[in-house]
C-alpha cells in the first residue's frame, strides 16, 4: 500500500505565493523608477529652460532695454531665421552689437535647445500681441509636475503651482530682478 503525500501541493502553493509577492514588489520598484526618472527629467528641464531664459535676458541687458513688456518686444530676436528658428540660430551662435559698441556672441548649447521631456525642440513663447518675436520656451508635455514651488530658484512666482509642464514658460521675465 502506498501513502500519497500532499507535500507537492504545498510546494506548488508556496511557489505561486512567492511569484505573486515578487510580481507586486517588482511593480512597486517600476513605479519608483518611473518617478525617479521623471524627477530627473524635470530638473534637466528647469536647467535647460533657465539657460534659454538667461540668454534672452542677457540680450536685453546688452541692448540696454527698459524691462517692461511694452518696450522690450523691439529688442527681442525674431522667431524665424534663415537657419529655421531662433533656437537653431542660437545653437550655431549669433553675434550682436551691444549698446556700448562691443560685439557679443550669444550661443546656446545644442542640448539646451531640446525639451528633455518630449525629446524634441522646445515650443517658442512669443510675447503678448507680437507673433514674430522670441521671448522664451515652453514644453509640450501635458504631464503633471512634481515640483510646485520655485522659491529656491527664482524670485518670480511665474512657475509656481502649475498643473502641467506645458504651463512652465521659461522667459526673460523669470530672470528679471523683482523691484
Amino acid at each position: 500500500m502506498r501513502i500519497v503525500s500532499n507535500q507537492n501541493g504545498f510546494t506548488y502553493i508556496l511557489a505561486l505565493t512567492i511569484v505573486m509577492v515578487m510580481g507586486i514588489m517588482l511593480g512597486m520598484v517600476g513605479q519608483s523608477w518611473k518617478s525617479v526618472k521623471q524627477r530627473e527629467l524635470e530638473e534637466e528641464m528647469i536647467f535647460r529652460g533657465d539657460q534659454v531664459a538667461e540668454l534672452v535676458y542677457q540680450k536685453l541687458l546688452c541692448k540696454n532695454a527698459i524691462l517692461t513688456q511694452n518696450t522690450v518686444n523691439q529688442f527681442l530676436w525674431t522667431v524665424n531665421t534663415p537657419k529655421g528658428t531662433i533656437l537653431d540660430d542660437l545653437v550655431s551662435g549669433r553675434d550682436e552689437a551691444c549698446v556700448n559698441g562691443v560685439a557679443r556672441k550669444f550661443r546656446l548649447r545644442p542640448s539646451a535647445a531640446i525639451d528633455p521631456l518630449t525629446n524634441s525642440q522646445w515650443q517658442i513663447v512669443k510675447p503678448t500681441g507680437d507673433t514674430t518675436r522670441f521671448a522664451g520656451v515652453v514644453s509640450e508635455s501635458s504631464e503633471e509636475p512634481f515640483r510646485k514651488s520655485f522659491q529656491s530658484i527664482y524670485d518670480s512666482k511665474m512657475l509656481d503651482d502649475k498643473k502641467q509642464y506645458s504651463e512652465w514658460t521659461f522667459t526673460w521675465e523669470l530672470k528679471k530682478p523683482v523691484p
